[in-house]
């Protein structure tokens, strides 16, 4: 009987902090700006300082997406626990987002003379629908995709004198 009591009791507690997180999770605003908020409370400064912001983050991604780019079929297969090619494709939007990658050319995370590189990098990759990635129907042995994405992301990390092609799964958090 006690315990009826005590649940009635805590129930009406639990359950207004609940519609409270609830509440507070509605209200919450997320606006990335976007190419046509060209209103004076947004200026392109703003705008830019909001990248910029973030441009550390964003070339962390960017690094992380060419070396998982960069991995065959048996060594993707064996960090296969910890890496999907879903992941991979969501990493990948970032070149698909002009102000994040202008940020780390305006920020000088990546020197002006890579740029025709990285867009053929993006053209290489955008070959590979979104479905593919998530699906993750791409068979890393023998598309011939998967191959020149390879040689791309390669070709790209060797251009930026970045060596090392491992990584500590330990900190990946996907996007």
């Amino acid at each position: 009987m006690m315990i009826i009591l005590y649940l009635l009791i805590l129930f009406p507690i639990f359950l207004k902090k609940y519609l409270d997180y609830q509440d507070s999770q509605r209200n919450r605003v997320y606006h990335t700006p976007s190419e046509s908020d060209h209103t004076p409370e947004y200026s392109t400064h703003d705008r830019n300082l909001y990248y910029d912001q973030k441009s550390q983050d964003y070339f962390n991604r960017f690094i992380r997406c060419l070396i998982f780019c960069t991995y065959d079929d048996k060594k993707f297969n064996s960090v296969a626990d910890c890496l999907s090619l879903t992941d991979i494709g969501d990493d990948l939007r970032i070149f698909s987002d002009r102000e994040e990658i202008e940020s780390l050319f305006r920020n000088n995370f990546i020197s002006e003379p890579l740029r025709p590189k990285i867009a053929d990098f993006k053209k290489i990759t955008d070959e590979v629908d979104e479905e593919e990635w998530y699906f993750e129907s791409i068979d890393l042995s023998n598309d011939e995709r998967w191959k020149k994405i390879n040689a791309a992301a390669e070709d790209v990390l060797t251009e930026m004198n970045i060596k090392e092609r491992d990584f500590d799964f330990a900190l990946y958090v996907p996007r």
